[in-house]
């Protein structure tokens, strides 16, 4: 669980300023958000392997989380959402690398609202 939340973090990480570039607060700087992109696609495999039984909330572990039990019971849902994070992350990262601020920002809010959808229906709020 704390490989998990490590992983996301670090996505997090990458996030944060890619959203403030997409919000217009920071300067868009296509170099950097290209990189912060590749780093979202290249991480984007990883989170799923710590998603193991045992490890959301209330399974008595110790260790403090927001993960539903619920995504234990809806593995082919899982399935289908990883599989379309990592797809749009994939299309991020290549959109990214051409520059174009408009494009760029369309592609992130895709992968942000694909966070959040799973957020809202398997994470504790």
């Amino acid at each position: 669980m704390e490989y998990r939340q490590s992983v996301f973090s670090v996505m997090g990480w990458h996030f944060g300023p890619m959203g403030d570039m997409a919000k217009g607060d920071i300067d868009y700087d296509a170099d950097e958000f290209a990189r912060r992109a590749e780093a979202i696609y290249a991480l984007a495999a990883l989170p799923w392997e710590g998603f193991i039984g045992g490890s959301y909330i209330g399974d008595g572990h110790g260790v403090d989380t927001d993960a539903k039990a619920s995504i234990a019971d809806n593995p082919d849902d899982i399935q289908k959402r990883v599989q379309s994070f990592t797809e749009n992350a994939a299309a991020l990262a290549e959109v990214a690398q051409e520059g174009d601020f408009n494009a760029s920002r369309r592609a992130f809010v895709t992968v942000a609202d694909t966070c959040r959808n799973c957020h809202d229906d398997y994470r504790q709020k």
